[in-house]
């Protein structure tokens, strides 16, 4: 019965792709999961590139297993039904890729895809820490209002001028000279 629902379940995508295939290996609060695809002939490289919903993952190289099927392990850190693409690289370099096709579609028991989706999307990169600018600005109104305040309370030694006070007489260094008396 599990070979009838894996025959049924399996995607024939369109030339240069045949059968494509999924099957989850392990499924401990992440996801491994085997994808097969075949191919026609004169391939030298075939990459799984998968796209979650928060942007596509890094592509995975799968192996030649003969007889123009490639099969590949991609690992997933969550249990999301990802889309799978496929792509063939021939030895000019040219590249051929796959539609789309779910990780269910591919024949992945629903089962092992978590039953929640997510209700909003992925989060837009952190803009600048403004609670850090502030701090900064802060400590710089701090460290000038030190600077002002020891400035302030310097002591005029000439003048015995303890506390700086203006009400004291504050005379000068040099006497000034008395006036002469008139004849």
């Amino acid at each position: 019965m599990s070979l009838v629902l894996a025959v049924l379940l399996a995607v024939t995508l369109g030339a240069p792709f045949g059968k494509a295939e999924a099957r989850a290996l392990e499924a401990d609060g992440g996801m491994t999961v085997e994808v097969s695809v075949e191919l026609d002939g004169g391939r030298s490289a075939v990459l799984a590139r998968a796209v979650s919903l928060a942007g596509e993952l890094p592509p995975v190289a799968m192996i030649d297993q003969g007889g123009g099927r490639w099969v590949g392990i991609l690992e997933f850190s969550g249990r999301e039904d990802v889309e799978v693409a496929f792509e063939a690289i021939d030895g000019g370099g040219e590249s051929d890729i796959s539609a789309l096709s779910s990780l269910t579609d591919l024949g992945v028991d629903p089962a092992v895809i978590s039953p929640s989706v997510p209700t909003r999307p992925p989060q837009d990169e952190p803009g600048p820490n403004w609670w850090l600018f502030g701090g900064v600005g802060a400590g710089l109104a701090a460290l000038a209002l030190v600077v002002v305040w020891a400035a302030g309370s310097a002591v005029d030694k000439r003048s015995n001028n303890l506390d700086n006070s203006i009400d004291v007489d504050q005379t000068p260094d040099e006497p000034e000279p008395e006036p002469e008396p008139d004849d």
